[in-house]
């Protein structure tokens, strides 16, 4: 195992004799240890919804880097957490564990200033049998010089008999990011280009915009309702020209009756207020005026239904049916 802490910036130049490479980078770890920030960093873009509550993310989320002599493919997954008895939880965390399985090397997050827990060490140990595995500090931002040389001392032998290399950074400001992304292409083999230039993710626009709806909810429900609702996209299409118009029309759906005015808010305030601000942001991403259509729809058990996860786009619908 070896210790990145050096920092720099830029990225080396590209040599018309370098070996093309290309593959797959899985991002996992705990909930909420800063997954999605460093991929929505290193694309320069928003790929991947970020909130403070933990388990935001729910399914796997590809973003494509170009960098020079390499394109670099991220899986962001769902942060690794006991998934009790309900599908959605299990398929989350199968979803991560299978994308690690899957990728030429796992970027593991954890956070610096708490460094690897027995439940990372866990982990860990589970991955065994997969590619490298690089272990990444995150959120260095927030924590003192002397904690973190402290907590880098501090890995578990038997994590450390896991882990390949130990990079420190802070995914919201940057912080060694590049250092990060230049060690990269060093673990992935040759390889083609497997996503043309331009594009940076495979997910379609209907996942995206439930996925920015979701996000708002998340941000202004309080405790565990934003855990029991889901949004599924209707319909999403252009007005015939010369209109730059786009319609689009969701459904949030939620667990029980009593959600559901909760959700909607006093005289459908808070349901105003989420769909004006998902609104503003989708109209900025695909560049034209969007009459959005929300309706608040009871689903019952819906977190246990394997046809409703896989037509929200949680899930494989061709996956077998063991999620545990």
């Amino acid at each position: 195992m070896r210790e990145s802490v050096t920092e720099t910036s830029g990225s080396p130049e590209n040599d018309a004799n370098t070996i093309f490479r290309s593959g797959y980078i899985a991002i996992a770890g705990r909930p909420n240890t800063g997954k999605s920030t460093f991929l929505n960093r290193v694309l320069g873009r928003k790929a991947a919804i970020v909130t403070p509550k933990a388990q935001t993310t729910r399914g796997r989320v590809l973003g494509v880097c170009e960098r020079p002599g390499a394109q670099l493919i991220f899986l962001d997954t769902p942060g690794i957490h006991d998934p009790g008895r309900i599908l959605l939880n299990q398929m989350m965390v199968r979803t991560a564990y299978e994308a690690c399985r899957e990728a030429d090397v796992t970027l593991y997050f954890v956070e610096a200033g708490k460094g690897v827990t027995s439940e990372d060490g866990e982990i860990l140990e589970r991955l065994n049998g997969t590619g490298p595995v690089i272990l990444v500090f995150n959120k260095v931002d927030r924590t003192p010089s002397g904690r973190l040389m402290e907590r880098l001392s501090a890995i578990p032998a038997q994590a450390r008999e896991r882990i390949t290399e130990v990079v420190p950074i802070s995914a919201l400001n940057g912080r060694n990011v590049e250092r990060l992304l230049d060690l990269l292409p060093g673990f992935l083999p040759e390889g083609p280009r497997y996503y043309p230039a331009g594009q940076w993710t495979d997910q379609p626009e209907s996942f995206i915009i439930a996925e920015v709806i979701r996000e708002k909810l998340f941000m202004h429900l309080r405790q565990e309702l934003p855990y029991a609702l889901a949004v599924r996209v209707i319909s999403w299409s252009e007005r015939s020209p010369p209109s730059r118009v786009r319609d689009l029309e969701a459904h949030i759906l939620v667990a029980r009756e009593s959600q559901k005015g909760i959700v909607i808010g006093h005289r459908g305030e808070g349901l105003k207020r989420v769909g004006a601000q998902a609104r503003q942001e989708l109209e900025k991403l695909f560049g034209s005026p969007i009459f959005m259509q929300l309706q608040v729809r009871v689903e019952k058990e819906w977190n246990g239904d394997p046809r409703l996860l896989a037509d929200l786009g949680y899930v494989d619908p061709e996956a077998d049916a063991d999620y545990e």
